[in-house]
């Protein structure tokens, strides 16, 4: 028969704490990897967060991964970047 191998799929901020050679419910942890993080462009983020191209990349400039032509970011950082926008509550100041 041998033995069979399963795959399971964690996500989260913080590393499990998962060690090599412990026992997870009868099965022993053999091999443990993270997967790698693919950049996302800021046409990407302008659609998801409903910003334009100019402002992300004027907001993220400090995490920029890319060319200035390109701008590639990472995902998780740019995530937490743009969704810590003020909302302004109530009217607008009048002059």
């Amino acid at each position: 028969m041998g033995a069979h191998k399963y795959i399971i799929t964690v996500e989260s901020d913080i590393p499990p704490q998962i060690l090599l050679g412990q026992n997870l419910g009868g099965a022993i942890v053999t091999k443990l990897e993270q997967e790698k993080l693919e950049l996302v462009s800021a046409a990407d983020l302008a659609v998801k967060y409903n910003l334009s191209v100019d402002t992300i990349r004027r907001k993220l400039s400090a995490i920029n991964q890319g060319t200035e032509g390109k701008a590639l970011y990472n995902p998780i950082q740019a995530d937490a970047l743009l969704k810590d926008r003020t909302k302004r509550v109530g009217r607008k100041r009048a002059n």
